[in-house]
């Protein structure tokens, strides 16, 4: 009996080993989730100034937007990540010899790539074809846009007066 107990303590012992020591590893698994909101940017790329040159009673910088050839109108590169919309402020006087009168003013941004455009003006409008107050351009898009404005008194003779004249317009994308 002695050594069926001992038999019995050793099977015991072995089977436990057996178990306690299994050479087969249990692997764990968890994921790792990741997750953020990426912001709507737009951002301005390279810009080329315009060059202004005299009309009949106004100034003006537009080569380079279809149907206009007057000065050189400037550039802008764009670039946005999701929908948005460009507008054209109106153009700001900067610095005009003393005697000019630009009571009438107006900017246009034309989409080179789509011919799409947006403009500003006050007063009466100089390019009456150059009417939408802005433009939406797609997500995922890098685009190039000419700049053009101008200022003065249409057909008034004499109002372009020697010296040197000096203009803003501020172009907007805001992201939709």
């Amino acid at each position: 009996m002695k050594n069926l107990c001992r038999l019995a303590l050793i099977t015991g012992i072995a089977a436990l080993s057996a178990v306690a020591f299994n050479p087969k590893a249990q692997a764990e698994i968890k994921d790792i989730n990741f997750s953020g909101t990426i912001a709507r940017i737009c951002t301005f790329g390279a810009n080329t100034d315009g060059v202004l040159a005299a009309g009949d009673g106004w100034v003006e910088g537009t080569t380079g937007i279809p149907s206009l050839n007057t000065g050189t109108a400037g550039s802008i590169t764009l670039t946005c990540n999701g929908y948005a919309t460009v507008s054209a402020g109106l153009p700001v006087r900067l610095s005009a010899p003393i005697g000019f009168i630009d009571p009438h003013r107006q900017s246009v941004i034309y989409d080179t790539e789509t011919q799409q455009h947006a403009s500003n003006y006050t007063g009466t409008r100089f390019w009456t074809n150059y009417y939408a107050t802005n433009m939406t351009i797609p997500a995922d898009t890098s685009r190039t846009f000419k700049v053009g404005m101008s200022a003065g008194s249409q057909g008034t003779a004499g109002n372009v007066v020697a010296g040197t004249y000096s203009y803003k317009v501020t172009v907007t994308a805001t992201p939709n």
